[in-house]
């Protein structure tokens, strides 16, 4: 269906919108035949899409709203919404390798536009390049100047406000790893507070997005700054609080956005973790020292982040509290998971995002961004995201939930299918185990298993009984349900999830196999493993790097698709390994395998990350 719409009588700011997304969406311009209409309403958080004959009409608060009115068009829905925020953002993790690509950040800011979003944070620590400085961002993509004006010219034309999300004291390994940065460290992690060239690196960082953005907001982070001060600080000036520390940095680097009319954004995470012993992140009844209330600058607004909690009263207990300290209106991170895994965990994205909305709801807070962070390598197929991006737009803006009415419109914008996409998701195999609790197993530690030290495999009995029979199951219906649309256009990147759930099931049947061979000696199937079932492997590893290689490339600058390949092509190795480690074993050049002889008598969990996960060894 194609989408007429009259310039002369839609609104300049629209028309902008929708020119724009006419490069990709059936949107035309005519003076006849016209079957888009869209008018101004005078409730700027309203939007109301009705449709008469074969004429759409599209009533739009404020002109962000316009956009989604569009989807709703284009997924052949109406609908009566009113949103509760009007800060209604995205945070994008580019720090973990994964820099995304000036062309295919367009490509989201359109979606993001239909979706009803009008904010975007690219998360970048250093992966931005500074004059004089090229050891900041080196070998890590960063992006030119240009590139991000590009991205500001592109989203303004969308009504997308672009804000700059950096870090100005803690997480910033990637450049103290550096001898050019040694001046400025104080840990592997912190800036050295109180030295003059930590400021000059600071003020050249903060200029960047000055220049590089016409919003005049800026997000200094600031956040899980556990060593401040504990390090080379430490040792030339002695012990000093760490709320000292902190609020005195705070207050210099708000003078550098003074000097450059910014409005600073910081997490306040540490406000809450310095003040109790247990160094928890939600402690509710944490006392934090008037003197340090004071000295938080009121030109802050600070960001309460929370991906984690099921229950709304944490989050309105720490919404309360997080505006308490210097009196600002705090802006809500919740979380779309994309962190340490290879596909979006829907089920923990819906079950944090429901309470966390309805509890901003109830306090009146009326900012709210989604983070889509990279950690452990930034591997997740990103655009998995879209799904759960859709369903909580939806949910934001309707006092209803409406899985179906999110899907269609998730379907339209996106070009394939809402239920593949859920169930891709359950690649993430979610289940509730003892007294409740939830409990996930995600494919990130099955992929990294070792073949034979078996780290994650020898957990399993702590689990759920028959978890590998279970989780086979799972990887084939997977398997099953995407082979059909491995290489269609719009849902080509089902083709990495197929490719991962191949490699598991063949990791798990292996697996399986090896321990009965090995306990019984049975050199037949021994050898079978060897000669037929770690080539298949091997095989099915390489298709799995392939499939990686293609979204990566279709989504992110070459920087950082090395840490995958890396792991990976370990991996196959290992399983080389392995074959060897049979050989010697049948032909009696050995009389035993050490890594299968190991017990673990108490099973205490499965670790989660790469390095945890791949050796038992600690340095790698």
């Amino acid at each position: 269906m194609i989408l007429n719409w009259n310039p002369k009588s839609t609104e300049h700011n629209v028309r902008e919108v929708l020119r724009t997304l006419a490069e990709e969406y059936p949107l035309q311009e005519a003076a006849q035949n016209v079957n888009l209409i869209l008018e101004k309403a005078d409730d700027p958080m309203a939007l109301r899409v009705t449709r008469r004959d074969d004429c759409w009409f599209v009533s739009y608060g404020r002109d962000s709203l316009a956009a989604r009115g569009v989807a709703y068009a284009l997924s052949g829905q109406e609908c009566d919404e009113k949103t509760s925020f009007k800060t209604f953002g995205i945070l994008f993790d580019c720090t973990r390798g994964n820099v995304i690509t000036v062309t295919h950040f367009k490509h989201w800011l359109r979606r993001l536009a239909l979706m009803g979003y009008n904010m975007a944070m690219l998360y970048t620590k250093d992966a931005y390049q500074l004059p004089d400085e090229p050891y900041f961002g080196y070998m890590r993509g960063a992006y030119s100047i240009e590139e991000i004006k590009e991205l500001d010219a592109y989203a303004k034309r969308l009504r997308i406000e672009m804000i700059g999300s950096i870090q100005a004291l803690g997480h910033l390994e990637p450049i103290l790893r550096w001898k050019a940065y040694n001046a400025v460290r104080d840990t592997s992690s912190a800036i050295l507070v109180d030295e003059p060239k930590s400021y000059e690196l600071l003020e050249k960082m903060i200029r960047f997005w000055s220049e590089a953005l016409t919003s005049r907001r800026i997000h200094l982070g600031m956040d899980e700054c556990h060593d401040l001060g504990r390090g080379r600080f430490m040792n030339e000036h002695g012990y000093e609080s760490q709320f000292e520390l902190y609020n005195r940095h705070l207050g210099r680097v708000c003078t550098i956005c003074d000097k450059m009319h910014l409005k600073p954004i910081i997490w306040s995470d540490m406000y809450f973790r310095y003040a109790n012993s247990m160094q928890s992140y939600y402690e509710t009844n944490a006392v934090i020292p008037e003197a340090v209330r004071k000295a938080i600058p009121k030109t802050v607004q600070l960001s309460y982040w929370d991906y984690y909690h099921r229950t709304e009263n944490i989050y309105e207990d720490m919404l309360k509290l997080t505006g308490e300290l210097n009196g600002t209106r705090p802006i809500m991170a919740s979380g779309v998971w994309t962190w340490s895994r290879f596909w979006t965990d829907y089920e923990m994205t819906y079950g944090t995002v429901r309470p966390c909305i309805r509890a901003c709801r109830k306090t009146g807070t009326d900012e709210i961004i989604f983070t889509l962070w990279g950690d452990d390598g930034g591997y997740c197929e990103f655009d998995s995201a879209f799904a759960a991006l859709a369903w909580t737009a939806d949910f934001a803006a309707n006092q209803t939930e409406n899985e179906d009415r999110a899907a269609k419109l998730f379907e339209a914008v996106c070009g394939t299918s809402y239920r593949l996409q859920m169930i891709c998701g359950s690649l993430c195999y979610t289940y509730n185990g003892s007294q409740d609790e939830i409990v996930k197993i995600l494919p990130g530690p099955l992929l990294w298993d070792d073949p034979l030290m078996g780290i994650v495999w020898r957990e399993f009995p702590g689990y759920k009984p028959q978890l590998a029979e279970t989780l086979l199951t799972g990887f084939r219906k997977i398997m099953e349900l995407t082979e059909p649309h491995r290489e269609d256009t719009a849902a080509g990147h089902l083709n990495y999830a197929w490719n991962l759930a191949h490699v598991l099931v063949l990791k798990l049947e292996l697996r399986k196999m090896l321990e009965h061979a090995y306990a019984k000696h049975d050199f037949n199937t021994l050898e079978t493993i060897a000669e037929r079932y770690i080539p298949d492997l091997i095989d099915a590893i390489d298709g799995l790097l392939e499939a990686f290689r293609r979204q990566w490339k279709r989504s992110f600058k070459s920087f950082g698709m090395e840490l995958m390949q890396i792991r990976l092509g370990g991996l196959s190795e290992r399983y080389r390994e392995l074959s060897r480690v049979i050989d010697e074993f049948i032909h009696g050049e050995t009389d035993s395998i050490p890594e299968l002889e190991v017990d673990l008598p108490t099973r205490k969990g499965i670790p989660g990350t790469y390095h945890e996960t791949a050796t038992g060894n600690f340095f790698i």
